[in-house]
């Protein structure tokens, strides 16, 4: 699940609000950061910094009806919300996936990433649906259900190259190139452009979540669709599962992300408070092309507005030594 989507609805505090009748504006703001030490390499990123706008109000009807803005990196985004009373029909730019929603890592309790860690084959349907349609139900027996329908995409033609020259990287050596030919191993292209391939375009992305609580425990389970015109091996139909349970002052937690395509990951967690401070450790494995193992040791302090957190992570790569690292974390995220 995209890290700033979970920050950013655990994290926001309003700073303006006024009241008209029944409706309500709120301005708020995100930001983010990590300083990572990769193996002695030290890198900076900002991870999040948005700015939210919200207005809500009724209707003649009855219904409620909002309307959200969210300025982020990936530029601006939409939402329009009407509550009918028998659940929210949402839509816009900013909807995603159902999926999206709801499979966040009760495993993971860092302020870093917490979704599928270590599985890039599994992909929520968030791309595919970053602008699509979503209902979500009222709570029917403790459980909510959301089911989207992202938008089709067009397919995208393939392009010749163009003319131009192919430099040999050893000896210097160049040849000119025609429209449609390409260059060999060992060749550096200059001038002109390499051909791209045709790209099949996705249809609608459907998606289906839900989440609730039974004895005492937190589930959640999804699927999206994803599919390609014209019928694609590269079809397939993600899934996940996590479960949450509180006991003696430990939480624990567990989530499974399912690629569809070869990779599987399980996860599991607990963590606890320990001094003021939140503490975690969090397993997981990767069953891909080859294994992949890693553990996680999490610590952070909420400050009010600010929050900072210090991560561990030790990847190791089964058979090999090659890909496996040792990886420091330290982040802040700050809302208004």
């Amino acid at each position: 699940m995209n890290r700033s989507k979970i920050i950013a609805t655990t994290a926001l505090a309003s700073v303006m609000a006024t009241s008209a009748a029944q409706a309500e504006m709120s301005v708020s703001g995100l930001f983010a950061g990590t300083l990572t030490d990769n193996d002695g390499g030290l890198e900076s990123s900002f991870s999040t910094n948005s700015i939210y706008v919200t207005y809500s109000d009724s209707m003649d009807n009855g219904m409620g009806v909002s309307v959200a803005m969210s300025l982020t990196a990936a530029g601006l985004l939409t939402d329009l919300n009407i509550d009918t009373g028998m659940g929210v029909i949402g839509l816009g730019t900013g909807q995603d996936s159902a999926v999206d929603k709801m499979d966040g890592s009760p495993a993971c309790f860092s302020l870093n990433a917490c979704g599928a860690a270590l599985n890039e084959n599994y992909v929520d349907g968030d791309a595919a649906s970053g602008n699509s349609v979503m209902y979500t139900s009222p709570s029917l027996g403790g459980f909510t259900v959301k089911v989207s329908r992202g938008m089709a995409t067009a397919d995208t033609a393939a392009v010749p190259s163009t003319a131009g020259t192919c430099t040999n990287i050893l000896d210097g050596t160049t040849r000119g190139v025609a429209t449609g030919g390409e260059c060999v191993a060992g060749e550096l292209r200059t001038g002109g452009s390499a051909a791209t391939a045709y790209v099949n375009g996705l249809n609608p992305t459907m998606s289906y979540a839900v989440k609730g609580s039974i004895m005492g425990a937190t589930v959640a389970a999804g699927l999206s669709q994803i599919d390609y015109t014209g019928g694609s091996a590269n079809d397939v139909d993600p899934s996940f599962v996590t479960a949450a349970y509180s006991i003696a002052g430990l939480d624990l937690g567990y989530a499974m992300y399912d690629g569809d395509n070869g990779g599987e990951e399980t996860q599991m967690g607990v963590g606890t408070s320990v001094m003021g401070m939140n503490a975690g450790v969090t397993f997981a494995n990767a069953d891909l092309a080859t294994d992949v193992d890693y553990m996680r040791v999490s610590l952070s302090k909420g400050m009010g507005a600010a929050s900072f957190g210090i991560d561990y992570t030790e990847t190791d790569v089964s058979g090999t030594d090659t890909g496996d690292t040792d990886v420091w974390n330290f982040m802040y995220v700050v809302g208004f």
